[in-house]
């Protein structure tokens, strides 16, 4: 696969100049094309890209008509460019390329093999996808710009089995809902600030609104990873006046500050362990719970992973009964309500007790005609 780092085209131009005849180098000098370096530069950037360029492409991306086109092509070769042309299909584009081996062997620079397979191109197509959660903010742009640069490592198209370029875009093949995201705009400087304190090792002094209490209080942390979680963006941090571990929702955090110093990161902290013994993102709340669930929601329930020590028993009538341990009362009793009659809880005594307080709440709810006032 042809592989071009960002400002290839200065690298390969230069390149070029020194490898081609002084008589073609003097005829088609930067003096002769001062004013058009700038759009050969980035025509070289655009056909060193594995998929190349067609003429449209070349024509949109730099603003030049389909005879201009036509006559930067034929610069580029005098210049000493080699370049291949290949059609996609009977009457379909042609695509010129530059030579492979002209990419990966300039003379005085060396250029890392980043060949990526056609699979490893489609999983990054679909995490790229993934960036609902960033609308509207600087990440967005960042996102934006990222994908740009990545344009030139990898295929805009993919291809037959016949090895020719079929009409779909790779970024067209996903799609992320939007459903569920929080939104981050208008939190770019907390996010600046968080970002730096995890690259830096450095504390930061935050005010941060807790939900649970309806405050604003302010806490000194050390940030240690960054968790994308169910459409949110969360941190985890270390509180060293307590010594523990805590998961702050980063659009609570109202203001940040970098302090002075670094701090020592915690060489037992493992965010895998700790995200895998919570239900979802309480910690330290441990229970372990057997729920029944009915034939019909059986199959959806065994085909997830619940918790590292999940045991399932099938019953005769379909059903199956989930035994696991994990963290979060209030979290594992939100998800066994969603299952409505369907989901039965055996055990604890006490979350049977609490399901059952809180289905009365939902019959005397719905019990009259009335809407609440």
């Amino acid at each position: 696969m042809r592989t071009s780092p960002p400002g290839f085209g200065i690298a390969i131009l230069h390149a070029c100049a020194v490898r081609t005849p002084v008589e073609a180098a003097l005829a088609y000098s930067f003096s002769t094309y001062g004013k058009n370096i700038s759009k050969i530069l980035k025509a070289v950037d655009l056909l060193a890209r594995p998929q190349g360029a067609t003429n449209k492409e070349l024509a949109a991306y730099l603003g030049l008509s389909s005879r201009s086109v036509f006559r930067l092509l034929s610069t580029l070769s005098d210049l000493g460019f080699p370049l291949t042309d290949e059609r996609e299909s009977f009457g379909g584009e042609t695509r010129h390329h530059l030579l492979e081996s002209f990419i990966q062997k300039l003379p005085n620079l060396s250029i890392p093999q980043v060949a990526l397979t056609p699979r490893e191109s489609l999983v990054l197509y679909f995490l790229l996808a993934r960036d609902s959660i960033f609308a509207d903010s600087e990440v967005e742009r960042d996102l934006a710009s990222l994908k740009s640069k990545l344009a030139a490592l990898l295929p805009a198209t993919s291809t037959t089995p016949s090895g020719g370029h079929a009409a779909m875009p790779l970024a067209s093949l996903f799609a992320c809902s939007p459903n569920g995201y929080k939104s981050y705009a208008g939190h770019d400087a907390v996010l600046d600030i968080v970002l730096d304190g995890l690259q830096q090792l450095r504390a930061l002094h935050v005010s941060y609104y807790s939900q649970s209490h309806k405050t604003t209080k302010s806490y000194v942390v050390h940030p240690l990873k960054l968790l994308e979680h169910r459409g949110g963006i969360y941190l985890f941090a270390r509180l060293p006046k307590h010594d523990i571990i805590r998961i702050l929702a980063v659009d609570r955090i109202k203001t940040a500050k970098l302090l002075e110093g670094v701090f020592a990161y915690p060489q037992d902290f493992d965010a895998e362990a700790l995200l895998a013994s919570a239900f979802d993102l309480t910690l330290g709340d441990p229970i372990t719970a057997t729920i029944r669930f009915s034939a019909k929601e059986a199959f959806y329930v065994r085909e997830r992973h619940w918790s590292e020590d999940q045991a399932f028993v099938d019953n005769p009538d379909g059903s199956c009964t989930l035994t696991l341990t994990t963290s979060g009362t209030k979290d594992l009793l939100r998800w066994i309500l969603s299952f409505g009659s369907a989901a039965e809880t055996l055990s604890p005594p006490e979350l049977r007790e609490a399901l059952r307080a809180e289905s009365l709440k939902l019959a005397s709810l719905y019990s009259g005609s009335q809407l609440s006032p």
